[in-house]
């Protein structure tokens, strides 16, 4: 019976497998899917029921606003600013009470009289307002933890610099080091090129942790610290060992007859590098670009302590930002955490044979 069971392909090892696969799927599915609903709940309702789904930003056509008065921390369209008295200025008594998060600003004009008439402390429900406005009062609504992140979190100027970050340390990174991988693989220099990847391999085993106070100090002394090009630098430096190990890997297991019947031809060696190496390349540098570009997107702690002003900082601070020893706004940090994680999941996911085959390109000689 074993003996047929094995024919066919079974063994008892499978079960298990798929057991432990279905339930390494399940821990990192549900999460994700339990952030993705969750920042379209209130963060009182984040606080009543944190597993339950979102109820109180969608069934919104019954909710109930009080009039208000303007205020300095209360913020305002350039239009309303201008002229608050043409407007009603309303506030959720559900959603964030008290606190002028949630705030609606109708045109007088559009309002029956009696609508119009209402003052500081009247309440209005959705409902009585005409449709054009509660439909746009549903929208916003909804959106509202989408919203205060891009609004209050300033979340634009900080996507902004971690595609800087990204675009420019990922280009960075995979130039040095494919030109260190060429330098270390097809020239003749064999002691030297044994001891330039003997240092760079013990860079790759320096963890950020271990050398962030004294990095700090050496950039502050050079005046690059909450700067661009001081993140940048850092970025390319931290990622330059790995990707030097995966492309001179890959360059090694290139016949060494191309560069030296283009040095027969004339060319030289940088001439080379850029006309023959580079193309015959592009499997590891998509490799590289799209594991240090994950790797920056996501990156927390080094542009915690190296950028100090929000000119600086990047999308991962920004989620952070969210959180103060008073309160957290967990709606907000979730909806944050979603437009963060979006871009990673949807560049790993369309690369990933990619990444694959670049990290075992070179290593299974034909």
């Amino acid at each position: 019976m074993s003996d047929a069971l094995e024919r066919k392909g079974f063994t008892v090892g499978k079960p298990f497998s798929y057991i432990i696969f279905i339930g390494w799927a399940l821990m990192t599915i549900l999460p994700l899917f339990w952030m993705a609903y969750s920042s379209f709940k209130s963060n009182e309702e984040l606080t009543r029921n944190i597993y339950a789904f979102p109820r109180d930003l969608f069934d919104n056509r019954n909710d109930e606003y009080m009039v208000i008065a303007p205020s300095l921390n209360l913020i305002m369209p350039d239009e309303v600013k201008a002229n608050t008295a043409d407007y009603l200025l309303l506030e959720s008594t559900t959603i964030a009470p008290n606190r002028q998060l949630l705030v609606q600003f109708v045109p007088k004009a559009d309002l029956d009289p009696e609508l119009a008439s209402r003052t500081r402390g009247d309440r209005v429900v959705v409902n009585e307002l005409p449709r054009k406005y509660q439909r746009r009062i549903s929208r916003s609504t909804m959106s509202f933890n989408y919203r205060s992140a891009f609004i209050r979190g300033e979340l634009p100027k900080k996507i902004l610099n971690s595609i800087i970050y990204t675009a420019v340390s990922t280009f960075s990174m995979v130039f040095l080091s494919l030109m260190i991988g060429f330098a270390v693989s097809k020239l003749p220099f064999p002691r030297l090129s044994a001891l330039v990847i003997g240092l760079i391999g013990l860079g790759y085993l320096i963890s950020t942790n271990s050398v962030i106070i004294p990095l700090f100090l050496m950039l502050t002394r050079v005046g690059l610290t909450d700067t661009r090009i001081g993140m940048i630098l850092v970025y390319t430096a931290f990622g330059i060992p790995m990707s030097t190990l995966l492309a001179s890997q890959f360059i090694k297991g290139l016949p060494d007859s191309l560069v030296e019947s283009a040095e027969i031809d004339g060319a030289s060696t940088f001439r080379a590098f850029l006309s023959i190496i580079v193309p015959m390349t592009v499997p590891v540098i998509i490799t590289i670009s799209i594991i240090n570009a994950l790797g920056i997107w996501n990156e927390f702690l080094l542009v915690l302590v190296l950028a100090s002003s929000e000119a600086t900082k990047s999308l991962p601070v920004g989620v952070y930002s969210f959180s103060s020893l008073t309160s957290t706004q967990l709606g907000w940090q979730l909806a944050a955490l979603v437009l963060a994680t979006a871009p990673a999941m949807i560049v790993y996911f369309s690369f990933n044979r990619r990444i694959t085959q670049g990290v075992v390109a070179g290593a299974v000689k034909e």
